[in-house]
C-alpha cells in the first residue's frame, strides 16, 4: 500500500496485486504491454513492487523463467503475457511447462471489451472474444471474470488447479477496463483458513501391500520412476527402498527421482529390462513405459 493510504484511490487490479501477495508469489515475469498497463501500475505504485517484476525481451521467456523456478524451488512462479498476441508468443512455453507438470500460473489480459474504450486498429485487433481458447487444450484451468466481484474466486480456483498434482499452467484473462476502473466495492480476499490446495491423494493401503509382496517375492525386480523426484524427500526415500529389496531402477529423467551413479541405476539398459518379472511405474506417463517395454523387446501389452 503506498504512503498516504487513506486518500489512496484504489483500482480493481489492486485486488489482483492483493491475491499474488496473499498467495507468496515472490517474482512475476513480464514483457511489458498495453493490454495489463493498470496491472502493471497496480504492481509498482500499490504492491510496491511486490511480487518482484522481472522484465523479459519475449513472452516466451517469461513463461519459461517462471517454468525453470518452479522446477528448481518446487514454489509457483507468476507471469503476465500480454493481450492475445502475447499470449500467442508464449504459447509453446506454456505447452512445454504442461508436458513437464510445472505450476506456471500465468495472467493475461484483452480488450477493452467494451468496443467505445477501444483504441483504433491495435486494441482492435489484439482483442478476442475468448482468449483463453488458445492455451485451453494444454492448461489446467482459463477464465475471464467479467466483473471485480468474480476475481478473487476464479484466482483462487486457478491456483488450486495448479498446484494440484498433476501440477500445470492455468491461464487468467482480465479485461483491461476491469483493471483501471476505480474500486468502489468492498472485495474480500480468500479466507486465511482455506487451503491454498487440496491436501494430497493417499494410496489404496491393500494395492500397496499387493505392490509390496510382488516386489519381494520377484526375482528380478525394478523399479521406474518420473515425476516423483519432485516431491522433498523422494530422492532418498526411493534410494532406501531400492538397496533395502535390490531393485534395479530406470529413471526417466522428466525429475530427479534416483542417482545416475549408483550401482542399482540401470537407465535405458533395455537389456537387463527384458528379463524383469515384475516392474513398479512411479508417476510415470504411460507411454515412457511402453517405450521402454517395446525397446526391451517385451512389446507394448
Amino acid at each position: 500500500m503506498p504512503d498516504g493510504a487513506e486518500s489512496y484511490q484504489k483500482y480493481q487490479s489492486d485486488v489482483i496485486v492483493d491475491l499474488l501477495q496473499h498467495y507468496g508469489f515472490e517474482y512475476i515475469a513480464i514483457n511489458p504491454g498495453a493490454s495489463f498497463r493498470g496491472l502493471h501500475d497496480s504492481l509498482i505504485n500499490y504492491g510496491g513492487d511486490s511480487p518482484k517484476m522481472l522484465v523479459c525481451q519475449h513472452e516466451e521467456t517469461a513463461v519459461q523463467i517462471a517454468h525453470g523456478y518452479a522446477k528448481a524451488t518446487g514454489n509457483p512462479m507468476a507471469c503476465i503475457l500480454h493481450d492475445l498476441v502475447g499470449l500467442l508468443h508464449g504459447q509453446m512455453a506454456v505447452y512445454y511447462a504442461f508436458t513437464d507438470r510445472a505450476p506456471v500460473f500465468i495472467l493475461g489480459a484483452t480488450g477493452p471489451m467494451d468496443e467505445s474504450k477501444r483504441r483504433p486498429r491495435s486494441d482492435w485487433h489484439h482483442t478476442a472474444q475468448s482468449q483463453g481458447d488458445a492455451v485451453r487444450n494444454f492448461t489446467k484451468f482459463d477464465y475471464q471474470p467479467h466483473s471485480i466481484e468474480g476475481v478473487p474466486d476464479s484466482f483462487m480456483r486457478a491456483y488450486s488447479a495448479m498446484v494440484t498434482e498433476p501440477a500445470g499452467p492455468t491461464y487468467l484473462c482480465y479485461d483491461a477496463m476491469l483493471q483501471e476502473t476505480p474500486l468502489t466495492a468492498k472485495i474480500t480476499l480468500p479466507d486465511a483458513s482455506v487451503q491454498k490446495a487440496p491436501s494430497p491423494m493417499a494410496a489404496d493401503p491393500a494395492k500397496l501391500e499387493e505392490i509390496v509382496r510382488t516386489l519381494l517375492y520377484a526375482e528380478r525386480p525394478w523399479i521406474m520412476a518420473e515425476f516423483s523426484g519432485r516431491q522433498p524427500g523422494n530422492f532418498d526415500k526411493l534410494v532406501t527402498l531400492a538397496e533395502t529389496l535390490g531393485v534395479a531402477v530406470w529413471d526417466v529423467n522428466s525429475a530427479l527421482c534416483f542417482p545416475n551413479r549408483h550401482p542399482q541405476a540401470l537407465s535405458m539398459d533395455t537389456k537387463s529390462l527384458a528379463r524383469a518379472d515384475a516392474i513398479v511405474a512411479l508417476d510415470v506417463v504411460e507411454n515412457e513405459l511402453k517405450e521402454a517395454l517395446i525397446a526391451a523387446g517385451e512389446g507394448a501389452d
